[in-house]
């Protein structure tokens, strides 16, 4: 008689690994970013730059404007070189307008990136600390309103994250 031996049933059970659920989680990352201090404190440097730079823009169209209507004024009183000089001095200050208008919009979009970016990647960090403490994590889906994802059936971790974060 054969002798059954249990060894090789022994190698599948402990190279076995217990299997865990998958689960995938959603996270409101505006309402978190929204209450952070560093995202409030980031919000008004960017109110502040985007007002200076207005300013500046309305400054430039001012003169643009006024230099506009006195030539207007004064056209049918100048001789034709003149008014071709005028011409082309309105057509400078147009230019400089554009180009300080494209200026700013990059200036703008730079401090943007500056000052945002830090704060985008240490809510990254506090997903990741979050997700670590549970393995079963295998997905987070940004379920913050305009982000596409309608209907997420799995938890919801934005308090977590707020309250690693030590915000409410």
């Amino acid at each position: 008689m054969k002798k059954i031996t249990t060894v090789p049933f022994l190698f599948l059970l402990a190279g076995a690994t217990p299997v865990i659920a998958q689960k995938i989680v959603c996270i409101n990352s505006a309402e978190v970013i929204q209450k952070m201090s560093e995202f409030i404190t980031a919000e008004k440097q960017l109110k502040t730059f985007t007002e200076i730079h207005d300013a500046e823009f309305q400054k430039i169209v001012n003169q643009f404007q006024k230099k506009s209507q006195q030539y207007e004024k004064e056209a049918p009183s100048k001789k034709a070189d003149e008014n071709k000089k005028r011409s082309k001095e309105l057509l400078v200050l147009r230019k400089r307008a554009e180009e300080y208008q494209k200026t700013a919009t990059e200036d703008l979009t730079k401090k943007q990136n500056e000052l945002l970016n830090p704060i985008y990647k240490k809510v990254e960090d506090t997903i990741i600390k979050v997700i670590d403490k549970d393995k079963s994590i295998t997905r987070v889906d940004d379920c913050s309103p305009g982000k596409g994802i309608l209907i997420n059936k799995g938890p919801d971790i934005t308090e977590d994250v707020k309250k690693e974060l030590g915000i409410k």
